[in-house]
């Protein structure tokens, strides 16, 4: 879920600028489709440099999505099928093992944009953010080790899943970091470059010979870690770890503010992986490994709404008042016209695309995936809606929405999936986007008769009592 704001760096104007004046007139009288399509798209678009800041995010997180894919489609070419569906289940392990590292450095760019202009106040909210997840991380690797009995892990896959706690912490820590200070484009490079070292990794250890699930696995984990070594050194995140700021009534107020997030990540960990879990457990490891690729390819259909998303964020958390309703309203309508033509492309070239793809290796891959490829649409723009609310500080709706998207896909997987395989499954996590977007829709249709306004101010002025106390 990325995306940005007024961005300082990078990203000019869409609108196409003629190479040379004496195509200017020409260029004003037939502009091109490209210049037509990017006019449209900002006339849809709220002012203040959303659609700049959206398409900086969307197309280096495209880019960087992109490499990850071709992680996951050289390790389905690399690894057999078995162990290819063996790799997507530890991942979806380190889903559930991942809930607290996740879901808490969520709430620390919201923080970051508000105190925008002001280095000590965004310091002090950085510097427990900081100290709560390394909590969160000790915490996180002592459950795993019942989790790890229970799915019956081996030692090495143990120690894939616990490489990747540490890398979602620097990942997720990074990246909301760098979004709350709106330096989307040091965002996204690190990102791209995390992925870059995880598929340059296993093709280097194919080649000497090294495949095995449980090594993929830990290579995943530690390309984040092997990022910030390298980027770090070169440029610098503009925020400093400050011992002295670190109190205990600040690390409880920021425990208390993403409580809701705590649980709407394990709502979604258990949704965006229950599929899957259920292919595995109640057909077969090829199976889950044709469900494991289709997914994959599906996760391109929500890229541009989740950029728009993360602009939204960081918008609305610095607007001390907003009229929410006409700015959804178009963000909701830019968000269906970046997700409908992917969308058409998956539903009417779906099997030539898996078959380019994949090859024969894979012969169910195109079984479920415009089923898929719909529920993602859907997924993302439910992704809007959510963003708006996290960036006014109204955090528990999404956990709701998301437990009722979870109860759907779990409940109709357990039906479909005996019954009809891989189509059930698909049917299921589209059920459960559908369910999340009505019900996040509902609460929404009804908080805007109410004029909502931001918690975000509440929660920073109930620290400061606390602090103050």
């Amino acid at each position: 879920m990325e995306a940005a704001v007024g961005l300082g760096v990078g990203g000019g104007p869409l609108m196409p600028v003629p190479a040379d004046r004496r195509w200017a007139n020409q260029d004003r009288a037939s502009p091109s489709a490209g210049g037509r399509l990017a006019g449209a798209l900002s006339r849809l678009a709220p002012q203040g440099g959303l659609l700049r800041s959206s398409a900086i995010l969307f197309f280096g997180g495209s880019l960087a999505r992109a490499v990850g894919f071709l992680f996951s489609v050289a390790a389905a070419r690399l690894l057999q099928p078995g162990d290819y569906g063996l790799l997507a289940y530890g991942l979806a392990i380190v889903g559930f093992a991942s809930i607290l590292i996740t879901s808490a450095p969520s709430g620390l760019a919201a923080f970051l944009a508000r105190y925008q202009g002001n280095p000590r106040q965004q310091e002090i909210h950085f510097s427990n953010w900081i100290a709560v997840i390394s909590v969160l991380i000790a915490v996180s690797a002592i459950l795993m080790l019942p989790i790890a009995a229970i799915a019956r892990l081996s030692g090495a896959m143990l120690l894939g899943i616990i490489a990747n706690l540490l890398g979602i912490a620097v990942l997720q820590t990074y990246r909301e970091a760098q979004r709350g200070l709106e330096r989307f484009a040091a965002m996204v490079i690190f990102y791209l470059l995390a992925n870059v070292i995880q598929l340059v990794a296993v093709i280097v250890l194919a080649l000497l010979g090294q495949r095995s699930a449980a090594l993929f696995l830990t290579v995943y984990g530690l390309s984040s870690l092997a990022a910030l070594a390298v980027v770090q050194p070169l440029a610098p995140l503009a925020l400093r770890f400050v011992r002295d700021t670190v109190e205990l009534q600040h690390m409880i107020a920021v425990a208390r503010f993403i409580q809701p997030l705590v649980l709407q990540t394990v709502f979604f960990a258990v949704w965006i992986g229950a599929d899957l879990i259920l292919v595995q457990r109640l057909m077969s490891s090829d199976a889950a490994g044709n469900y494991a690729a289709a997914k994959a390819l599906g996760n391109a259909v929500y890229l541009a709404p989740s950029a728009v998303s993360g602009v939204v964020i960081t918008r609305v958390s610095r607007m001390p008042e907003i009229s929410i309703g006409a700015f959804l309203l178009r963000v909701m309508a830019l968000g269906t016209a970046v997700t409908l033509p992917l969308l058409i492309v998956f539903l009417v070239l779906g099997r030539q695309l898996t078959a380019l793809i994949f090859g024969n290796r894979y012969p169910h891959v195109s079984d479920p995936l415009a089923l898929i490829a719909v529920g993602m649409a859907i997924y993302g723009l439910y992704l809007l809606l959510s963003g708006a609310w996290r960036g006014m500080g109204r955090l528990a709706i999404d956990a709701w929405a998301t437990g009722a998207g979870t109860v759907m896909t779990v409940g109709l997987g357990l039906v479909l999936v005996p019954r009809i395989g891989l189509i059930g499954a698909a049917g299921a996590f589209s059920a459960g986007s559908v369910t999340q977007l009505l019900t996040i829709g509902a609460y929404t249709l009804w908080a805007l008769s109410n004029r909502p306004t931001s918690r975000l101010d509440e929660v920073m002025a109930t620290r400061e009592r606390r602090t103050d106390g």
